[in-house]
Parts: structure tokens; C-alpha cells; sequence
């Protein structure tokens, strides 16, 4: 039964997901032009690679501390309440953003915008699941997942369009209007969603710590590429980030409402199933971080040109997640996975034969085998963790997907993009920022981040091909 204000009229349920998609459509946008934009956003701001890593590393680790406490203020003070002031918040800090006068303001204002994100994130499927019925909810589901995947595609060429012709400061501004009219829509139509859960608690020694690791250690892997790594305050860094895991990993073993079950993790298949999502995270998202840069720097396409090359592959990504849902459905979840990462690691090694001299085409070509490997491992992996998970616990399990990416992704892109900006110089033979280095320079650090990538995803492959999860587990999927 729904916890909600009885006068609610669900016949207007679709006006309700209307509102929902509007702020995930807005979401998906500013994710999607920023990847894209981040080479212009160098140049234009007078930036180094170093710090422009931080526009996205801010984003990201705001988005992993705040996405773990939305679900229980909702719970606490209302699902539309907490929406609307998401949608707010998104709304103003993409103004924000659009008027930064340097690339430290906006890094700043985009750690401000990851929190409304992660309001619009977490509460836009909870809303929709509760306001549909039943017999509906699937179709309302796919129709909001269906508006990401549309966001995701349009996003970067949209952007690379009006950005070429405007400057950066159009992909932030265009967000605004969006945001407020989802607000008037969720204002109007999005029923008075009840509070269920007034006396819970919230974690926040948990999530501080693990923000602080995440902080710590990113600040550490960046900047170490300019003082280097022995660096007293690279070490200090260092230090202070595994400190902060260790008290994290302590402080969740003592709270009644942890940020991150444990306990969970002794079921050895969803044990695995985590792992392989990380590890999946974090490489693809170590790439996908520097396509643009290779795009721009070493095959000099215009931002317009990357936008299509990433809107085409995030297509096809969008467009293999349900055949992969089929397939996971009569062959098994686990199987499907496996494929899915044996595809990645092959498409990682098509991916390494990329050079300046590839064309857009060429580029592309190269890049769709690796949409296919996303497709078919993302979805059949998070079935079976779910699949794997107690049906009581259902809602950890899901956020803890939801974490575990996004630690992947924020790793990824610190650790990877330091070990590109290092074989940048390598290859280049003198220490030199990678929006200055030489296209052959850059192209051959492209084509050793893939390797190492293949060599990561191969390690967690084998693992998952030695690894004997549990027999109760496997006959679920």
C-alpha cells in the first residue's frame, strides 16, 4: 500500500512522470556535454590536464557522499519535497556554473551541482515506481530509463553543436530552463508523497569518512602528476585517505543504519558480481574520460565531430542493454556477464590500434565494439547481484550498485587519467601538459591506456572464471 495523501488523483500519473523526466532528461544532458566539453573547457579556461580532471573528480565525489543520504531524508521528509529542492538546487548551480570566472569556481559550483543530481538520481525511479501501479510499473520504469538513454545520446552532439557556435558557457546555461520548468511540473503534478520513515538515522560519520577517502586520494593521484609522487603532501595525501578508509571500514561495523552493509558481502556470488562492476567502472570510465581529449588534441576533430563519435557509441549502448536483458533472461545473468567481459577486453584491444591518423570514422569504428561490451556486461551483472541479494534487502543491494560505480568511475578517472598524463610525457620526452603535448605523443599514450584496461578487465575475468560462487546462488540465476 502507498504511503501518500489520499485526495491524490493518480490518473494524472503520466503529467507525475512527465515532471520525473524532465529532471532525469536534465541530469543525462549535463553528464553527457561535459565529458564532452572537457578539452574545450581546458582551452577556453587556460587550464592544465591536471586540474580540469577536477570538473568532473568534484562532480563525481559529491554525487558518491550525498546519493547515500537522499533516500533516507526522503523517507524522512517526503520524496516531493527533497525533488523539488534537488531540482532547485541543480537549476541555480547550473547558472553558477555558466557564470564561473575561472576553472576553480566551477569546480566548486559543479561540486554544489552533483548534490542536486543526486536528488534527481536516486528519487526519480522511487517516485515513479510508487505512483504507478503494479500492472504499470514496469512501463514507467522503462519509459525513465528510456529518457536517460535519450539524454545520454543527444547530449554530447547537442552540446558540441551549440558549444561550437556560443562558447562553454551555453552547455550550463541551456540546463536552467530545463531544471525550472521539471520544477513547475513536479509542483504541479507530482502527488504528496508521505513520509514513511521519520525516526531513521543517518550516517554521517560514515559518508564523511568516505568522502574523505575518495578526496584524499583523488587530490593525490592529480596533483602528484605535477610535484610528483614522493611529494610530502602526495604522501600526506596518501595517508590520510587510507586512514579514512580504514576508520570508514570500522565505523560501518558499529551503526545500526550503515552507509554500506557489510554483511551483505558474505554471499561470495554478490561478493564477486560487486568486484566485477567495479573494476568494469573503473576502466570504462578511464577511457570514455579520454576519448575527448584524443578526439581533439591528437585527431583535431571539432567538439561538434566528438559529440556524434560519443553520442553514436552511448547509442548503441542504449540500444544493446535490452538484448543483453533477454539474453541474460534464457542463458543466465552470470554467463551473459562473462560474455560481456570477454567483448570488452576484446573491443579495449581493437580500441589500442587507434592513432592520429585514424579519422573520425576510423576512430569510431573502433570505439562501437566497446559499446557492445558495456551493453552486455552492465544490466545481466546488476541482475545478478539483485538476483543474489535477500529479497528483504532488496534496496541495499541496488545502492550499493549505484556506489560501487561510482567509486569505480571517480578511481578510474583519478588513476587512469594519471597514468595517461605520465606516458604523455613519456612519449613526448619531455615533461609537458597533455593539451600541449604532440599528437604521436598523445596517440601512443591512448593506445597503452587501452592495454592496460584490457590487462585490468582480463584480471577480473579470470578471477570470475576461478572464482566458485555459491551453488544457492547460481541456481537463482
Amino acid at each position: 500500500m502507498r504511503n501518500v495523501d489520499p485526495s491524490v488523483d493518480f490518473d494524472r500519473k503520466w503529467w507525475a512522470l512527465l515532471a520525473v523526466s524532465a529532471g532525469l532528461l536534465v541530469h543525462a544532458l549535463n553528464h553527457s556535454i561535459v565529458q564532452a566539453a572537457l578539452p574545450t573547457l581546458t582551452q577556453e579556461l587556460q587550464t592544465d590536464f591536471t586540474t580540469i580532471q577536477w570538473v568532473l573528480l568534484s562532480y563525481q565525489i559529491t554525487l558518491t557522499v550525498v546519493i547515500l543520504s537522499v533516500g533516507r531524508l526522503a523517507d524522512m521528509f517526503g520524496k516531493k519535497r527533497i525533488f523539488i529542492a534537488g531540482l532547485l538546487c541543480f537549476a541555480l548551480t547550473s547558472l553558477l556554473c555558466a557564470l564561473s570566472v575561472n576553472v576553480y569556481f566551477l569546480i566548486a559550483f559543479r561540486a554544489l551541482q552533483s548534490a542536486g543530481a543526486a536528488v534527481i538520481t536516486v528519487l526519480s525511479m522511487a517516485i515513479v515506481t510508487e505512483i504507478f501501479p503494479d500492472t504499470e510499473k514496469g512501463r514507467g520504469l522503462g519509459i525513465a530509463a528510456g529518457v536517460i538513454s535519450f539524454g545520454h545520446f543527444v547530449g554530447p552532439a547537442l552540446g558540441g553543436y551549440l558549444i561550437g557556435l556560443y562558447g562553454w558557457r551555453i552547455g550550463f546555461f541551456v540546463l536552467v530552463p530545463f531544471g525550472l520548468f521539471a520544477v513547475l511540473l513536479a509542483l504541479r503534478y507530482i502527488p504528496e508523497l508521505l513520509p514513511s520513515a521519520k525516526s531513521q538515522q543517518f550516517d554521517f560519520l560514515g559518508a564523511a569518512l568516505l568522502g574523505a577517502t575518495m578526496c584524499a586520494l583523488s587530490l593525490a593521484l592529480t596533483y602528484g602528476q605535477i610535484v610528483g609522487f614522493a611529494h610530502t603532501r602526495i604522501l600526506a595525501l596518501f595517508a590520510i585517505s587510507a586512514t579514512a578508509l580504514v576508520a570508514f571500514f570500522f565505523a560501518e561495523r558499529r551503526v545500526s543504519h550503515p552507509v554500506l552493509d557489510f554483511s551483505l558481502f558474505h554471499n561470495r556470488r554478490l561478493s564477486l558480481h560487486v568486484a566485477l562492476a567495479g573494476l568494469a567502472a573503473m576502466g570504462t570510465s578511464g577511457v570514455t574520460f579520454l576519448m575527448p581529449f584524443f578526439m581533439q588534441f591528437a585527431l583535431e576533430l571539432s567538439i561538434f565531430q566528438v559529440g556524434v563519435v560519443m553520442a553514436l557509441v552511448s547509442l548503441e549502448i542504449a540500444a544493446i542493454a535490452p538484448a543483453a536483458g533477454h539474453l541474460a533472461d534464457r542463458f543466465g545473468a552470470h554467463r551473459v556477464t562473462l560474455i560481456g567481459l570477454f567483448c570488452l577486453i576484446a573491443s579495449f584491444l581493437v580500441a589500442s590500434t587507434a592513432a592520429e591518423d585514424s579519422g573520425q570514422l576510423g576512430f569510431l569504428l573502433r570505439m562501437l565494439p566497446m559499446g557492445v561490451g558495456i551493453g552486455l556486461f552492465m544490466s545481466p551483472n546488476s541482475a545478478v547481484i539483485m538476483g543474489a541479494a535477500p529479497r528483504e534487502r532488496l534496496g541495499i543491494a541496488s545502492g550499493m550498485i549505484s556506489l560501487t560505480r561510482m567509486l569505480g568511475q571517480t578511481t578510474g578517472i583519478a588513476l587512469l587519467g594519471t597514468v595517461f598524463a605520465s606516458n604523455v610525457a613519456r612519449y613526448a620526452g619531455i615533461p609537458v601538459d597533455v593539451t600541449d603535448a604532440p599528437a604521436s605523443a598523445i596517440s601512443q599514450a591512448f593506445q597503452m591506456q587501452f592495454i592496460l584496461v584490457a590487462v585490468l578487465v582480463g584480471a577480473a575475468l579470470l578471477w570470475s572464471l576461478w572464482a566458485k560462487p555459491d551453488e544457492a546462488a547460481r541456481g537463482r540465476q
